[in-house]
């Protein structure tokens, strides 16, 4: 074994962990301004998280932008509209499930679910689509999207990935506001070379900022919880940091959703981690 190595990274690893103490400890003492590590430690994160396996290839800021809550609710739903753009034919069955109700119209099915999201699902082979790739999908996503209720204005595209389980592409556009993403705030669309199979689209709504603007952690720190956290510690790249907003639905009319860093991996796991808190989002 080479001790001195071994005593390097185990000093590194007791440093680390002391910016992460002295950054909860200040966590509220600043309220206008946010926490900056200096280039002394942030080196010293940075090489720490090099010798765990993580790999970073993208310039981060050194500090975030300070952000209150964002105040979000449920846009309503005008089910009878969706019906007749997804489901113009006749309903044969409906059915209610756990979590909403099912409309069923050949091999066609349009979902309500209670937490405020719109499925729809279709196994009818009507289309032969040669030669898909990553551009032809995004037209496709952005044909269906355009006759079934539109694109907000807000909403701008996320991603696009070959799913081999589907012998087609994921395409997901999202929402954001003031320039900040909103996690639960997506339409996601699965396409194969028979056309769209699946159509999700969220509908949780910003409604505006709340409170106070606070500091929010570096984003070296999320990537920091990020390596805490992650069960596989294989090596890894980290493809994305991105600083914007996450709330899982609840049963209210509104309530806010907190500030977050969005960490992205190169395996395709994403993960939230608080930016107030630097706790993970669950």
């Amino acid at each position: 074994m080479d001790w001195r190595k071994a005593i390097g990274i185990l000093a590194i690893s007791f440093f680390v962990l002391n910016i992460v103490l002295i950054i909860n400890l200040f966590m509220n003492t600043l309220p206008e301004q946010c926490l900056y590590l200096g280039e002394d430690k942030d080196q010293a994160i940075r090489s720490y998280l090099e010798s765990r396996g993580i790999k970073l290839t993208i310039q981060l800021p050194a500090r975030g932008v300070p952000l209150p809550f964002l105040e979000v609710g449920r846009e309503s739903l005008k089910t009878e509209e969706i019906l007749k753009i997804f489901l113009p034919e006749k309903i044969e069955k409906v059915e209610d499930i756990e979590d909403g109700k099912k409309y069923i119209s050949g091999g066609r099915r349009l979902i309500f679910t209670e937490s405020g999201s719109v499925i729809f699902e279709n196994d009818e082979k009507a289309e032969n689509i040669s030669n898909l790739d990553e551009t032809k999908a995004v037209e496709i996503a952005e044909r269906f999207i355009k006759v079934h209720g539109g694109l907000p204005e807000d909403a701008s595209l996320n991603y696009v990935k070959y799913n081999p389980e589907i012998n087609g592409y994921e395409v997901e556009y999202i929402g954001n506001y003031k320039g900040f993403f909103i996690a639960n705030r997506y339409i996601r669309l699965s396409i194969t070379p028979h056309g769209v199979v699946k159509f999700q689209r969220s509908f949780l709504k910003p409604v505006a900022f709340k409170g106070k603007r606070r500091q929010v952690i570096p984003p070296l720190t999320a990537v920091l919880k990020v390596d805490a956290e992650r069960k596989n510690k294989t090596p890894m790249i980290v493809k994305k940091v991105e600083q914007g907003f996450y709330s899982q639905f609840y049963n209210a009319e509104r309530w806010s959703a907190a500030p977050v860093w969005k960490v992205e991996l190169n395996n395709g796991e994403v993960y939230y981690v608080n930016a107030y808190t630097g706790e993970l989002e669950r």
